[in-house]
């Protein structure tokens, strides 16, 4: 019976490589869908794209491309096909994720799968971890390839201001810092140690009240981080929050702030666009939040004035990331996202921009990833219909691709 267990478990662990093209720089070919090379291009109509070394090496209609006689070949008939998506709000704190440096391969792939793959994330931005060495062992195994999933960029372990660590991570607490000084040693050690970003709490809810950031403080990591090369993410919570936010120079707001009810007037929507603040509205959150403490959906116009103001910031022209909050949001489903960003009035473009070309330019990676070109990466989704006609078909993924590795396939 132990010799049948571990028989088992080494086919476990290798049948996700079994998947894959073969070793030997085999070329990975999708056929038959329907292309959309970048937001805003025509799409191409039963299209092919050829992946060698991790890398698309053709893009065309199937009288263009010749496709090799040994291929590994996945057909795409009556699908989508689209550059790989970005989640730019993730967190890795559920227990699941400890001792990623020793838990096994094949059990790390396939919660990475369960968690992005399925959802087609090629890469995510973590926005908080309590771990973050924990975090880097995870990213270093998937660097090197033992494991399939994502790429990971992070932000370690944000900070709060002075009693400002949130109700909603009881027990546990964050750094909170109180002094300019005090906040550019933490930028930089995090940065040091391995950290894509910065994140803040321009306003932070304790429980009792919501502790706003001193803006010298926040000004102060934002100048530490910029120095350095990184953005800055903050957690607005209030209007007091957006404008510390603004005003100290951050470059990513994380969530839209219904918190006080009040839509964004085009005072706020004009101080955002000046300041070239991107946002991630990470609408589920709230109906999610909602649900969890028993409150009704409708409780203080909250969803509606979330919607209000990641709608008016689109329409204006603002810088739109995607993400969801998954991780701490423990319903990993992307669906009620992009139904949410559909009643905000985002269209078919706004969204796929959103989860392509933005995050990647934003990030520095737009010459090498965000869209299927020849020469870019090969990051890649496989829809099983058009987006273009609902947005929640988003979340109806079929295969996901990154670099040119398989790391999710439906029915496998």
């Amino acid at each position: 019976m132990k010799k049948l267990s571990a028989i088992l478990f080494v086919i476990a662990l290798y049948l996700p490589a079994m998947a894959q093209p073969g070793a030997n720089h085999q070329v990975l070919a999708l056929t038959g869908a329907k292309i959309y090379p970048s937001p805003g291009a025509k799409p191409i109509t039963a299209g092919v794209v050829l992946v060698q070394d991790g890398k698309i090496t053709a893009v065309g209609s199937a009288k263009t491309v010749k496709i090799p006689s040994d291929a590994f070949v996945i057909d795409g008939k009556g699908k989508v096909l689209t550059a790989g998506f970005w989640n730019c709000h993730v967190h890795f704190i559920e227990p699941k994720w400890l001792h990623a440096d020793s838990l096994p391969a094949a059990q790390l792939s396939k919660q990475l799968s369960d968690m992005f793959g399925r959802y087609g994330f090629t890469h995510v931005f973590d926005l908080a971890v309590f771990d973050f060495s924990n975090l880097l062992a995870l990213r270093k195994r998937i660097t090197a390839g033992e494991v399939s999933g994502p790429a990971i960029m992070s932000v370690g372990v944000p900070f709060t201001p002075p009693n400002g660590s949130p109700v909603y991570i009881r027990p546990l607490k964050l750094p909170e810092i109180g002094t300019p000084a005090e906040a550019t040693a933490y930028v930089q050690k995090q940065i040091q140690a391995g950290a894509d970003g910065i994140k803040i709490w321009a306003a932070s809810p304790n429980g009792h009240e919501v502790v706003s950031m001193p803006l010298d403080v926040a000004r102060a990591a934002v100048s530490a981080a910029h120095a350095l090369g990184k953005p800055v993410f903050a957690h607005p919570t209030s209007d007091a929050g957006v404008d510390i936010a603004i005003e100290s120079g951050v470059d990513i707001l994380a969530h839209v702030a219904p918190d006080d009810h009040r839509p964004w007037d085009t005072a706020t929507i004009h101080n955002l666009l000046r300041h070239k603040t991107a946002l991630i509205p990470s609408l589920k959150l709230f109906k999610w939040e909602l649900l969890r403490i028993g409150l009704p959906l409708d409780n203080g116009n909250l969803i509606a004035t979330a919607l209000q103001q990641a709608g008016s910031y689109v329409k204006a022209g603002g810088e739109i990331l995607f993400g969801t909050d998954v991780g701490y949001v423990t319903d990993y489903s992307t669906t009620d996202e992009f139904d949410f960003l559909a009643q905000a009035g985002f269209s078919f473009d706004q969204i796929l921009t959103a989860l392509t070309t933005a995050p990647a330019k934003k990030f520095g990676l737009g010459a090498q990833t965000g869209r299927v070109a020849v020469g870019m990466d090969a990051d890649l989704v496989l829809l099983e219909a058009d987006p273009a006609t609902d947005s929640k078909r988003f979340a109806d993924v079929a295969c996901t691709i990154a670099k040119g590795k398989i790391i999710y396939q439906a029915g496998k």
